[in-house]
């Protein structure tokens, strides 16, 4: 199919429903997959590539869709996984690898960092994130055998709206009476601290740990207010940028192409419209809208007002910094959007 920059569109994508004993939603449901290409694949729903699976449409699009710059990693199908959680018990605790030990053992899959956007938790609700103080091998087949793990790790009472970056290498859980949106790379590499027999060997995932403390916070949010609406950068990573678009009647966003953009719904309901074709699409809670690379102008519209993630992959060489300077934004704001995990890196993109 040869198509044009002009045939493109806003391509919904299905979602699916994953039943948990742990879930959190009626009838079990404990995890929406967004946007996937495994286990759960995406299928587009709407328009003439109905249809077409997302590792279909990155196969035969793959520049027009992503981006003539955007670089993807063979091994990896799309460079975005988006899924839902919701817990009503404390999840393993786990680990992932990053690229340098996928690379050196021959893996099919990237490395694994991830981002924790917290849609709504419980009183008294944790996830968890490194470790309290430096720790090695011993102690953790110490603290695995007796149960006792989590103490070993930083407990973070968290609240609707915060973000938490989960770096490979990071041992991690989620609590009980968490609601959150999990931004990742596209990989299911993980390794469970666990002694059961059908478990990954805990050997395995002790080799992949950063046993070195550390002092995890939510990222300082970044908004820009225009007119009824709210505007609000909330991460940036190597890998993710991300915004949440709270939009109170209408909101014009003016996209330059050069990389695709995926819209997530997470609040409320409404609807997106595509430059002067008429071509619109309607979003909802859960719901994935894919924009490929396409030099556009987007309208929302809403008339109760909704909550839409915006998720992009960043070029810190260049765009994503400089597309700060028109809205006057300082410097030590844009670093702080990564955090104690990626500060450094946005540091040394300014400077």
């Amino acid at each position: 199919m040869n198509l044009d920059q002009n045939s493109f569109y806003p391509i919904e994508l299905s979602l699916t429903r994953v039943k948990k004993r742990w879930g959190g939603w009626p009838g079990k449901i404990g995890e929406i997959w967004s946007l996937s290409c495994h286990p759960y694949e995406c299928i587009a729903i709407n328009g003439f590539l109905s249809g077409f699976k997302l590792r279909e449409l990155v196969g035969q699009f793959q520049q027009k869709l992503l981006g003539s710059d955007m670089e993807l990693d063979p091994r990896e199908p799309f460079p975005l996984l988006l899924r839902f959680i919701s817990t009503t018990q404390d999840l393993p605790v786990q680990v992932h690898p990053d690229d340098r030990y996928t690379l050196k053992n021959g893996l099919d899959m990237v490395g694994r960092d991830k981002i924790f956007y917290i849609i709504n938790a419980r009183k008294n609700a944790k996830i968890y994130s490194g470790f309290v103080q430096k720790t090695n091998k011993d102690r953790i087949f110490k603290a695995v055998s007796e149960d006792s793990l989590l103490r070993l790790l930083n407990p973070l009472p968290v609240r609707p709206g915060e973000v938490y970056t989960i770096p490979a290498r990071r041992i991690h859980s989620i609590g009980k009476g968490v609601v959150l949106l999990e931004i990742q790379r596209h990989s299911n590499l993980s390794f469970k601290f666990s002694l059961r027999p059908d478990s990954h060997p805990l050997n395995e995932a002790v080799k992949i740990l950063d046993f070195n403390p550390t002092s995890p916070r939510s990222i300082q949010q970044v908004s820009i207010v225009s007119g009824n609406n709210r505007i609000a950068w909330l991460a940036i990573t190597p890998n993710f940028m991300l915004r949440k678009l709270v939009i109170r009647g209408s909101l014009d966003i003016a996209l330059k192409g050069k990389r695709f953009v995926v819209y997530t719904g997470l609040r409320g309901m409404g609807r997106l419209r595509w430059g002067l074709s008429g071509k619109s699409v309607f979003i909802e809670p859960g719901q994935s809208i894919l924009i490929p690379a396409v030099q556009e102008d987007l309208l929302f519209v809403s008339e109760e007002g909704f909550e839409v993630m915006e998720t992009s992959v960043p070029d810190l060489s260049e765009e994503t910094i400089e597309q700060f300077s028109g809205h006057g934004i300082k410097s030590d704001e844009i670093i702080g959007l990564g955090g104690n995990d990626y500060g450094q890196i946005l540091k040394g993109c300014i400077c």
